[in-house]
Formats: C-alpha cells, structure tokens, sequence
C-alpha cells in the first residue's frame, strides 16, 4: 500500500493562529495503476479550460480566491468542478483519507529538529497509518510517499522517521510500514502526490474556517477511515490542539480521535 502525504501551512481566518496540515490518500498497491489512469480521465476534459497536460494538479491554486469569485459571479467555475470530480474519483475509488492537523506552534511545520525524537505529529500519523493498514490491507507493506522540501527538512524526517521505526520500542510495533520513508516530487505525472496535495489543501481550508470549502469537505469526510478500539472512537484524521487556553476549535466537532 502506498500513503501520499502533502503539507499545507495556514492561519485561522477567526482567531489567526498558524496550524499545519500534513495529509493525504492510502492507495492499495492493485489500486496504484488505476489511480494514474483516472486523475488522468477526471482532469482531460478540463485541459483547455483549466491547466495544460503537463501542469501540476495544484489545490491553493485550484481552489484558490479566484476560483471562489468566479462561483460567486457566474454560479461554476471549471476549477472547482475538476476537484470534485477528483475527490469522487478518489472517493467511489476507496482510497482512505488521512493525515494530522496541527495547531501546536511547536510541532505544526512537520519539520524534525532531532534525528533520534520524532515529533509527536508523525507519532500520532503513524499510530492510525498502522492502525487503518492492518484493518484495511492486512499484509501488504505501507510505503510512505512525502512531497519533497528541501533537502535539510527531508534529510531530517527521513533519519528521524526511520530510527523512530526501527529502534523505539513503540514504533517497532507499526511493523506494517516500510521504515525508509520515500520522497517525491508532484510536478509532472505523480498524481497519487497531487491527489494528496487537493485533499490536503480542502483539509487545511476547512479548519482555516473557509466558508467555501464545505461541499469538497463533505466527500473527504466519507474518505476518513473510523474504527472503535474498545470504548474509544478512532478516525484517520487526527487533530493536535496547542494548550487549552487557546481556543482553536473551529466549531468543527469531535473529530479528534
């Protein structure tokens, strides 16, 4: 199974606190070729109209304010449409949704300071990761696809992520992930990173209180994977709150498994 994961850093609209969100798709391994044939299929009718063959599917710039004026004056916009013809594809596809969103200002730029303590967001990540793969595909190996940064951030993360796996005792037990996380770049044709990087962007957009975002919401909502593990209700989207003296709830329910 392949996870593709995308980053997207924004500000609440109502109280201006920064938060991060690193989310993306979990694609079966059989399910890999027919991802790349059907973004291709969702996106071909709009070529002319929105991006060229070869641009990169990109959600600040799809889903941009642009995009929300055009709704605004003409009742559609070309943009719009084309991701929820993605995330339908990616939905009636049974790719899962999943990621973290966090709001702690001293872990939400998913950025490793020390190779041997992994930050508490892949830790929160990785619990579900394991968690959705053992449930959902059991046996097959979960390799986990990152949006390339820039190369101190990746070459951080991936020493970090990989002892984390290895040798902590905890993430030992996550033994359905590949402990060699792989970078990737989505310009081009890598549509399972672009995929990621659409939903993340509607993920991030919803808890920057966007009042436009909620239709796109509501299909990524069905994507997210839910389990109950005794008394306790999980969701592959986990949220990670700064200290409860700051209210950065959003209105946006218990979706805090």
């Amino acid at each position: 199974m392949f996870i593709f994961l995308d980053e997207s850093f924004r500000k609440n609209l109502r109280t201006g606190n920064r938060f991060g969100a690193l989310c993306g798709i979990a694609v079966s391994d059989e399910s890999v070729r027919s991802l790349q044939a059907g973004v291709y299929a969702a996106r071909r009718p709009y070529h002319e109209n929105v991006l060229k063959p070869e641009h990169e599917l990109r959600g600040k710039e799809l889903l941009g304010k642009a995009t929300f004026k055009c709704i605004e004056k003409k009742g559609y916009s070309y943009q719009f449409n084309l991701v929820e013809e993605l995330l339908g594809f990616a939905r009636t596809s049974g790719f899962a949704a999943l990621g973290i969103v966090c709001f702690d200002p001293a872990f939400h730029t998913f950025a490793c300071a020390d190779e041997d303590s992994l930050d508490k967001t892949f830790q929160h990540l990785f619990r579900r990761i394991d968690r959705y793969a053992k449930r959902q595909h059991p046996g097959e190996l979960v390799k986990l696809v990152f949006d390339d940064r820039d190369p101190a951030t990746n070459r951080n993360n991936a020493k970090a992520i990989t002892n984390y796996l290895v040798k902590s005792p905890v993430g030992r037990r996550y033994d359905s992930i590949l402990s060699y996380p792989l970078f990737a770049v989505s310009q081009g044709h890598n549509y399972g990173l672009q995929l990621a990087d659409v939903v993340t962007t509607v993920i991030a957009m919803r808890f920057q209180g966007n009042p436009h975002i909620d239709p796109l919401w509501r299909v990524v909502q069905r994507m997210f994977y839910r389990f109950q593990d005794g008394e306790r209700k999980w969701t592959s989207l986990k949220v990670l709150r700064p200290p409860a003296k700051e209210n950065t709830s959003c209105g946006l329910g218990p979706i805090t498994g």
